[in-house]
Parts: C-alpha cells; structure tokens; sequence
C-alpha cells in the first residue's frame, strides 16, 4: 500500500506536467478502470487456480512497470501503463485479501478474529497513506514529479521480497476446470445466495461513489475557495487518512465491545456517506464541504472492514478472488459512466449519493435470514462439487 500511495497523488500531476489536456486526461483514467473491470474477472480466476502468492507477486510486477511506464510523454505507451495499472488495482484489492482469508484459516484461528484484523488492517493503511503522503511531497519538492513514482518501486520490490521469503502458497480452485466454469461457479454462488448479491451491491455502489469522489472533491473545494492562496492539498489528504483510521476505531468499537451485528453497522454507515454528499449541496461553502467530505472518509474507515468482514462470512473460499472481482465489474461501469458523461460537479457529487442511497436499501438484505441460510447450503455443495 505504500507504493500505491506514493505514487497515487501525482498521477494527475505528472499527466498534466506534460502538457496532456482534460480530455486526454479523462480518457487514461477512464482505461484503467476500463482494464480494471474487463481483466479484473480473468485473474481472480485464475489466482484462485494456480495460487494467489504468484498473483501477488504479479501486482508488484505489473504495478512496478506502470511506474516505470509513466516515465514515457508517450501517449499511446501511457494507455498501456493505465491498462497495467487497472489490472494492478484489481489484484490488489481481491488477492491479498483471499490470500490472507484462506490462510487466516489454514492456520486455525478462530473466524471472529477476522474482524480485528480488517480493521486494523484500516487503520494502519491511513497511517501507511500520512506516511506516503509527506514523503512523496518531499521527495517531488526535492527530486521532481516522477521521483515518488521511482520510490515505489523500491517498495515493491521489498514487498516481492517478502512474499516471496515469508507466504505459503494457497488455492482457491484446486480442479482441472477451466476459468470460464469457474466464473460459471461464482455467478451461480452469486446468484443463489442474497447475501452474497447484496455484498456486491454494497461494494459496487459504494465503491464507485468512492472513486467518483477521489476525481471531484479538489475542484469543488477550490470552486468555492475564496482565498488567493491555494488549497492545503497536502494538510486535506492528511485529514482525510486520520478520518480513515478514526472510522476504523468506530468499527473496532461498534463490532467489539458493542457487539453491533454487521449489516446495522453497514446500514448506519452507508446512511451516514449518503447525507455527507448530500447535505452539503444544500449549504455549500469551502468548509461545510470540508466538514462533510471529512464525514464522508470516517465512513470510509467504517466501510472497509465491514465489507472486508461480511466477504470473508458470505463468499465461498474456492472463489473469493473470482467473487471479489465481479463485483468490480458493476464498480467499474458506474465509475466510468461518471466520469465520461458530460455532468458538473455538483450534479456527480449529487449521483454518488443516490448510488449510497440505494446500496443503503441493498443492505438490508445482508441479515442473515432462512432463506440465506439455505443457500449457504447450497453453496457448500458446490464447493465441494469444485473441489
């Protein structure tokens, strides 16, 4: 995660540092989430197939050469860097996390403890995020734009180096089936279970107002700064990540020593990203959009190991990372609608909140009811079938 961070910043820098316009801009985001949704499907697969380690290891690898890449004022080569990266996003949101969840329970531990480590998995990525942040801006302050981008890599590699030296390898699909039966598999998990729907509803709603939010928040700021000095960019960022871990510490409290089941949890927290997008539409100024944009990182840090958690209890093992990346498919689409139609700000700002609006209404269905129950069955049945 260091190395994402590091370099995450100043990709919109380093584009606009070569002169490329808005429109060449938009559409090399646009690839990489493109990449992102029509790989995405095909290395979950295939990492639940022939191992998650080795697929670790290939985000280093691809993600290394993404930053090598940018490097290039190429336009044409830059579109291949963004469809690495979105192949890289992919990996590195599905594939750690089925590595860590499958071994979680090869190792014996007790599945409530799952929960403890998501969230302080939150935590230490916001504190991971201020870290990056102030040494990136050192290092482009003193090195130039492209230098974060360098020092990722050497993040990467010492990643490598650890996965490499310290995981075991683990497998989802261990069958001879081909990687077209088994997103047959996952639909059909999909499909016959509404909690595993409404997971990927959830991810997929959220996520995509998430990632919409990441491209509108510094120009709707700026829109309404009234100052002739710029906006504290680095001192926001920062804000924002310790608004990450503070969610993080709600969630360990909330699902702790409250005991508060998870779908409340995700209800409240959805509830609460709704109205921090909404509200300040209503009454928009530089710092009731501040305060809100705030609100809405805290539900962030609440959301993540929420979901993180209601995966590991809903999704089958043998197709976590097929699963997980599906339901990036939707995700995808939703951001990339977003980001190419011709709206305003306000009016983005106002659709991602519908889109947390209805994920709200989705989460409903995550309580656990007979119905669910008996799909459960049915999903261990096909399991075992794969197995």
């Amino acid at each position: 995660m260091t190395g994402d961070w590091l370099q995450g910043p100043y990709v919109y820098a380093i584009y606009k540092s070569y002169g490329f316009e808005l429109r060449q801009q938009a559409i090399l985001f646009v690839t990489g989430f493109l990449s992102s949704g029509i790989f995405g499907t095909i290395v979950g697969s295939a990492a639940d197939k022939y191992g998650r380690k080795k697929f670790c290891l290939l985000f280093a690898l691809l993600y290394s050469t993404f930053c090598v890449i940018i490097m290039s004022k190429n336009f044409y080569i830059l579109l291949f860097g963004r469809i690495l990266s979105g192949i890289s996003t992919s990996l590195l949101f599905s594939v750690f996390e089925s590595w860590m969840v499958s071994e979680h329970y090869s190792r014996g531990f007790h599945s409530s403890l799952l929960s403890d480590t998501f969230s302080l998995a939150t935590y230490g990525n916001g504190l991971v995020a201020i870290f990056s942040g102030l040494l990136a801006n050192w290092l482009a302050e003193h090195f130039g734009i492209t230098s974060p981008f360098l020092a990722a890599i050497g993040f990467f590699v010492i990643a490598s180096l650890v996965i490499t030296i310290t995981w075991n390898e683990n497998y989802g699909d261990n069958s001879n089936m081909k990687q077209t039966s088994s997103l047959a598999q996952a639909l059909k998990v999909i499909s016959s279970d509404s909690r595993v729907l409404a997971v990927g509803a959830v991810q997929s709603l959220f996520e995509a107002s998430m990632y919409t939010f990441v491209f509108f928040w510094g120009p709707f700021l700026e829109n309404y700064h009234k100052s002739e000095e710029g906006l504290p960019f680095g001192i926001i960022f920062a804000s924002f990540m310790v608004a990450i871990m503070i969610g993080s510490l709600f969630y360990g409290n909330l699902n702790g020593s409250r005991n508060v089941p998870l779908s409340d949890i995700a209800q409240g927290t959805l509830l609460l990203a709704a109205v921090s997008l909404l509200f300040p539409l209503l009454y928009p100024n530089e710092y009731t959009l501040f305060y809100f944009f705030t609100l809405f990182e805290v539900t962030c840090g609440l959301y993540f190991p929420t979901i993180s958690t209601l995966r590991a209890e809903v999704v089958p093992e043998n197709l976590r990372a097929t699963v997980s990346n599906l339901f990036r498919v939707p995700l995808n689409a939703c951001v990339v609608t977003l980001l190419v139609s011709d709206l305003s700000i306000i009016t983005r700002c106002l659709m991602c909140s519908v889109l947390l609006i209805i994920a709200f209404v989705w989460s409903f269905a995550l309580e656990e009811s007979d119905t669910s129950k008996k799909a459960a069955k049915i999903r261990k049945k096909l399991e075992k079938k794969i197995k």
